[in-house]
């Protein structure tokens, strides 16, 4: 009997394709920045972000004195409708489109000069 692969399983090694802002990369190096399709699996992951939504991150942690994952005003899709089901999954309604790339990373000192 063959088993069904969960959507997020069904996903892993998908290739996918990062939107960038035609302004100007902001991600501050992250892989947005000089990747234009990313693998699901090996570069980054499908994870439930704030407020109930779904978000794409590097599996890699950040560089070594930087705070975690933020967005950079990316966005990752594909028109396989895997990703849509793996999206789907995670969110717990149904979805079609982009979710956030978070491939943005600062240190501290950057952050607090930005905000406060």
């Amino acid at each position: 009997m063959i088993q069904k692969k969960s959507p997020l399983e069904a996903v892993q090694g998908m290739l996918v394709w990062v939107y960038d802002c035609s302004l100007g990369n902001s991600s501050n190096g992250g892989l947005s920045s000089y990747c234009q399709r990313l693998e699901i699996g090996k570069d980054i992951e499908l994870v439930k972000g704030n407020l109930g939504s779904c978000i794409a991150r590097p599996i890699e942690k950040p560089p070594e004195g930087h705070i975690g994952w933020m967005s950079g005003g990316c966005y990752i899709s594909t028109h396989d409708s895997r990703f849509s089901e793996a999206v789907e999954h995670i969110l717990g309604h149904r979805f079609y489109g982009a979710i956030p790339l978070h491939d943005r990373s600062e240190t501290q000192e950057m952050y607090d000069r930005m905000w406060h």
